[in-house]
């Protein structure tokens, strides 16, 4: 039954009706439910990240599948980024060095682990200059369900930076964190708070609800 002179959204008076019922449990799985929407954006999503530090390892040479290891980026600084996808098909990745602007940047995907020991296994593919120095990217062809490591690095061992990930494809992508800390975007976490936003609105009215009635 709804409270007269309820005003607010629908997402609010959803959770209003959960607290009614007093099922604690119905609304905490409601807030975590609306919570997991709001940080796993469809189709598009971008990081950001730095090598600045980072650990080392001799990259491979561009190519897919990767089979061969650079003599030039022999102990080059890296970042991994951890994700998965929901929908099978084609997706695109683009690196792009932001600070120093155009720094060379070298862009890699393994798929279920990746090594740093050993670089050549699981590697999907690696590229550069896409298509000119300071952005490095490619397309391919994920499956839903598997572990994907992008690996962001530069071409020669003195290159190294601040840069940016934007992966695009046909479903969610999900960033499940990676070794190094590459992190969404600002405009994902606002998505992430804007939802906590709905709970914590929905927790005062109830109280000033109870208050009135009192």
């Amino acid at each position: 039954r709804f409270r007269r002179g309820f005003a607010g959204t629908a997402s609010e008076l959803a959770f209003s009706i959960l607290f009614e019922r007093g099922t604690m449990k119905k609304f905490i799985l409601a807030a975590l439910a609306l919570s997991a929407a709001f940080t796993a954006p469809a189709s598009a999503i971008t990081v950001v990240g730095t090598t600045v530090g980072g650990p080392v390892f001799n990259r491979p040479l561009t190519g897919t599948p990767v089979v061969e290891l650079s003599g030039v980026g022999t102990a080059v600084r890296y970042q991994v980024t951890r994700f998965t996808v929901g929908t099978t098909g084609s997706y695109s990745f683009l690196m792009t060095g932001t600070n120093p602007v155009n720094w060379d940047t070298f862009l890699g995907l393994y798929a279920n682990a990746f090594n740093p020991i050993a670089p050549l296994t699981n590697g999907i593919i690696y590229n550069d200059d896409f298509p000119s120095i300071g952005l490095s990217g490619f397309n391919a062809t994920l499956t839903s369900g598997v572990s994907y490591f992008a690996i962001a690095t530069g071409f020669e061992n003195i290159d190294f930076g601040a840069y940016s990930l934007a992966i695009n494809g046909p479903g969610t992508i999900t960033i499940g964190g990676g070794q190094g800390g590459a992190v969404p975007e600002p405009a994902t976490w606002a998505m992430m708070l804007a939802g906590f936003g709905i709970v914590g609105g929905v927790m005062r009215r109830r109280r000033h609800s109870l208050l009135s009635f009192a």
